[in-house]
């Protein structure tokens, strides 16, 4: 999903409709902040991974890098 497919699936919202992000293991938390950040496809996640890791968790740069709107939630730092 990019910028303005979330923006226009919000659009379509109440304006004041809470948004909310996966927490740490169940359940869901309130957004707490928005941030950029460059990441890379994970080829080899398995199924408790993320599709995308950050560029830094990798020896060997990668070409492919993209740079992603990054939602946090309270405790997604944990996961």
């Amino acid at each position: 999903m990019t910028v303005k497919e979330l923006i226009e699936r919000l659009q379509t919202l109440p304006p004041d409709t809470p948004v909310l992000v996966e927490g740490y293991e169940t359940g869901f938390d309130e957004v707490v902040d928005l941030s950029r950040h460059e990441l890379v496809r994970y080829r080899h996640a398995q199924p408790w991974d993320g599709e995308y890791q950050p560029v830094e968790r990798f020896k060997t740069p990668a070409s492919d890098t993209i740079q992603a709107a990054v939602i946090l939630g309270r405790r997604g730092s944990l996961r």
